[in-house]
């Protein structure tokens, strides 16, 4: 019977001497004889075996302490039938989980580069450009202004996972409204979604004078204020709606003060 030195062993079984040891001392892989003089681990073809069916089965995502379950309770394949079973169940578990996170994570990077591409530094700096148009999901009511943040919430409760873009409002009326303001909150998404009020719209694109706000939302008088003087200024008639896109707003992971936020405001133009 051939017998290999913990070194040589290793080489072959593709585990460290470390790892090698570690499941010495945990039961998992013992070596087939200790020289009592040397202390030297040997192992043999029977060890090599064992192995290679611990590093499959590592690959599978089974547990060392599952492993050792299976090495010690099961014969052959039909054995491991169940314990396969229920790590498919498990790895599938874990595949949807990883999916909506991934999804988070690709919209979180997708609004952080398009609020860093629109220059926030420039405070009140009025543009002309074109914008795409936008399918979203929305809930358009009749109300007040304070109103808007809790229709946001109840739309990311339903939508969150299929969000594409940043949210923002849309205003219908030409003046300041106290209780019967027309206001749609509008999320892109990527697919359609479902849900109480919900609706799947495309929000028309266009020409647009935008303007980049500072702030809280408390001085965003002061930004229409200059829209609104500069359209004056140069004969420009807006067409309704209003909007506004928060660039920055309460937080997307981290906190922000009123004062971080970010908000662009866009005024359709003929």
């Amino acid at each position: 019977m051939v017998r290999y030195l913990i070194g040589d062993f290793s080489r072959i079984s593709k585990l460290s001497i470390t790892t090698l040891r570690y499941y010495h001392e945990c039961g998992l892989l013992e070596p087939d004889y200790i020289d009592t003089d040397s202390g030297y681990r040997y192992y043999t073809d029977s060890s090599l075996e064992k192995a290679q069916i611990i590093n499959e089965l590592k690959e599978m995502d089974f547990s060392l302490k599952e492993i050792k379950d299976i090495l010690s309770n099961c014969e052959d394949d039909y054995d491991l039938l169940e314990s396969m079973e229920k790590k498919y169940l498990a790895i599938q578990e874990k595949a949807t989980k990883y999916e909506k996170i991934a999804r988070k994570l690709e919209y979180l990077i997708k609004i952080s580069r398009e609020a860093r591409s629109l220059n926030a530094d420039k405070n009140n700096t009025i543009i002309a450009k074109t914008v795409e148009e936008t399918f979203v999901a929305s809930i358009r009511f009749k109300g007040n202004y304070h109103q808007v943040s809790p229709c946001f919430d109840y739309l990311y409760k339903h939508c969150e996972p299929y969000s594409s873009g940043m949210h923002f409002t849309m205003y219908y009326d030409k003046d300041f409204r106290e209780d019967d303001a027309d206001i749609e909150c509008c999320v892109p998404i990527k697919k359609p979604i479902t849900g109480n009020d919900i609706k799947n719209k495309t929000v028309q694109g266009g020409k647009v004078l935008s303007i980049i706000h500072n702030g809280s939302y408390d001085s965003l008088d002061n930004t229409y204020k200059a829209l609104i003087d500069y359209a004056n200024s140069n004969d420009i008639d807006f067409l309704s709606p209003v909007r506004e896109i928060y660039v920055k707003g309460r937080w997307m992971v981290l906190p922000r003060k009123p004062e971080q936020f970010v908000t662009e405001v866009q005024m359709y133009v003929p």
